[in-house]
């Protein structure tokens, strides 16, 4: 009863945020992004997606039988509508200084991870 009951906080918490969190991006930039995360975890849905410049961040989550998982992963735009994931970066709050640890410039991180987003 206790792992439902901590389930059902975990989902409703992150079915709140994505309520709130809305994408950041031209329409075409979010579409290219979805469908380049759903080819690469097709399991896991994505809450919200984050574009600045050639960079994306994606919040992504997964229900693993009773638990709710979430990550997020990083992407860059390889040319047009295609992007390539740079990096997963497992659960928790991720900061500024994971994404420009993979490339990303600290101007674009900053823009993709604000402070009430990321910690």
């Amino acid at each position: 009863m206790r792992k439902f009951f901590v389930g059902l906080v975990a989902l409703t918490a992150m079915m709140s945020a994505s309520v709130f969190a809305a994408d950041v991006g031209t329409k075409a930039d979010v579409a290219g992004v979805r469908a380049a995360v759903h080819q690469k975890f097709p399991r896991e849905h994505v809450s919200t997606v984050r574009v600045a410049g050639d960079y994306a961040f994606v919040g992504l989550w997964e229900q693993a039988g009773p638990e709710t998982v979430t990550t997020s992963a990083l992407y860059k735009r390889i040319s047009g509508d295609r992007w390539k994931l740079l990096s997963a970066l497992g659960g928790g709050a991720a900061q500024a200084r994971d994404l420009i640890q993979n490339g990303v410039p600290a101007s674009v991180a900053h823009q993709l991870c604000p402070h009430k987003f990321c910690n």
